[in-house]
């Protein structure tokens, strides 16, 4: 992983920390299914959380870098761990982190 997708993977964390959430794991590594960057918890809810992070760029915006190819992708993987795990209540979240002067955050919802 890069320093930008580094440094905006802990950003969500901590943004993620503030608002209420429990962050159980980080880079979550499947060798043949990807990654989970972040999954949490907050009443009883898991969330499996895709982070992607980009210096700013006012014509481009982060969720871009989230593909129709990474979206199932990443489906995939949380289907095999809810089913895994026997998970009854989940959210997919996508959080942009867009770093320049100031550090702005996007999160998107059931994507």
């Amino acid at each position: 992983m890069n320093k930008v997708g580094y440094l905006g993977e802990k950003i969500a964390a901590e943004f993620l920390k503030r608002k209420g959430y429990e962050v159980l794991e980080k880079n979550l590594w499947f060798k043949r299914y990807g990654e989970i960057d972040i999954i949490a918890k907050k009443n009883n809810i898991y969330y499996f959380i895709e982070v992607k992070t980009l210096k700013t760029n006012k014509n481009y915006d982060p969720s871009w870098h989230y593909t129709n190819k990474k979206t199932k992708k990443f489906h995939n993987l949380i289907n095999y761990l809810v089913n895994k795990n026997k998970i009854d209540e989940f959210k997919i979240l996508l959080i942009t982190v867009s770093l320049g002067k100031k550090v702005k955050i996007k999160v998107y919802e059931n994507v």
